[in-house]
């Protein structure tokens, strides 16, 4: 893809050493430059769901299970020290949200502690 016709001029840095400025010149001949606008790269445009979304695939013969995660999502492991505070805010938070007026989302946050902590024999 040579430079000619639109787009950036070829154009070599003075003062450099006997054959620099050709080489130079050969190298940017043969990799074209980004697109410039006002002093900065053009990106592309294109913002996420703009395209139909009925269009056809760009890769036909690619599983659409290709890059899935084989063995699923794993969560990090936690310190027994983290679960034990949990553990010890516990009853104080059950307590609040067995009202009948709690917030369920109080009720949820109880629920995911209680599975966060997991069996208590367990600690």
């Amino acid at each position: 893809m040579p430079r000619k016709g639109k787009g950036q001029k070829i154009q070599t840095a003075t003062g450099q050493g006997y054959g620099e400025a050709k080489m130079q010149e050969e190298a940017q001949a043969v990799v074209p430059l980004a697109q410039m606008e006002m002093g900065e790269p053009v990106v592309n445009s294109m913002r996420p769901g703009e395209q139909d979304f009925r269009r056809p695939t760009e890769k036909p013969d690619e599983s659409v299970m290709a890059n899935a995660d084989p063995m699923g999502f794993q969560s990090p492991p936690v310190s027994r020290e983290r679960k034990l505070k949990a553990l010890s805010m516990l009853p104080a938070l059950e307590s609040v949200a067995s009202n009948p007026y709690s917030d369920p989302k109080l009720r949820n946050l109880v629920r995911e502690m209680k599975l966060f902590v997991g069996p208590v024999d367990e600690l």
